[in-house]
């Protein structure tokens, strides 16, 4: 099974009255702390937020849609009312790929959350708008290469340590983060100039379409 077991929250009738929104990410660290910290931020009874906890190694696209498929086959789903969203990144598939597995989503009613080129850009919205770069920064940002094989961290990774002091990708302190999001939440928006592509042509993310469910839900 690729997630540990997940425990639905019900009354102890056994009827369940709080909306789902289940996330499988292409990370197995990184995604799942930031919406576990957000979730504890901005905590309700009307909505319960489960990020699935994948301990398979696979994270290229078909895998971590098989994760949603699989968990919606195990358990109760409310269709039209619960949520299924898969969160994916463009820098390391291809777009064939990313094309195919959002007809798949669209087709079973998943929700597609995908960032361009990874999830960091959604984190440097929390922190920065894009018009304060150059386009030559935009660039390498859109590129977020290492700058050279040995090193451990991409160019994105490398103006968050610039901008928070320190940058753990396994274990992301979102201290600084989550103060912001309502902010991330409007700079992303404002970079989905094309909603209806499946996906940001540009630097962009749609994880802001799962944080505003989050922090708007009361």
């Amino acid at each position: 099974m690729p997630f540990k077991r997940f425990i639905s929250p019900t009354r102890q009738s056994g009827n369940r009255d709080a909306k789902l929104i289940i996330i499988a990410a292409e990370g197995t660290n990184t995604e799942k702390k930031y919406f576990d910290d957000l979730v504890d931020s901005y905590s309700a009874p009307n909505i319960h937020v489960e990020v699935l906890n994948r301990i398979d190694a696979g994270s290229d696209p078909e895998t971590v849609l098989n994760a949603l498929d699989k968990f919606r086959k195990q358990y109760s789903l409310r269709l039209g009312y619960d949520e299924l969203w898969l969160v994916i990144d463009v820098d390391r598939w291809r777009k064939r790929q990313l094309s195919n597995v959002g007809s798949l989503c669209a087709q079973k009613r998943y929700g597609y959350a995908v960032s361009n080129p990874c999830f960091e850009i959604w984190f440097l919205l929390h922190l920065k708008s894009l018009d304060e770069y150059s386009d030559e920064t935009l660039q390498e940002f859109r590129e977020n290469k290492r700058p050279n094989s040995r090193h451990p961290r991409t160019r994105l990774e490398l103006e968050l340590v610039d901008l928070l002091g320190s940058y753990n990708k396994g274990n992301p302190d979102t201290t600084n983060l989550l103060e912001n999001v309502q902010v991330a939440i409007e700079r992303a928006r404002a970079l989905d100039i094309n909603p209806e592509h499946r996906w940001p042509n540009n630097l962009g993310t749609r994880v802001y379409l799962i944080a505003e469910k989050i922090v708007n839900r009361r």
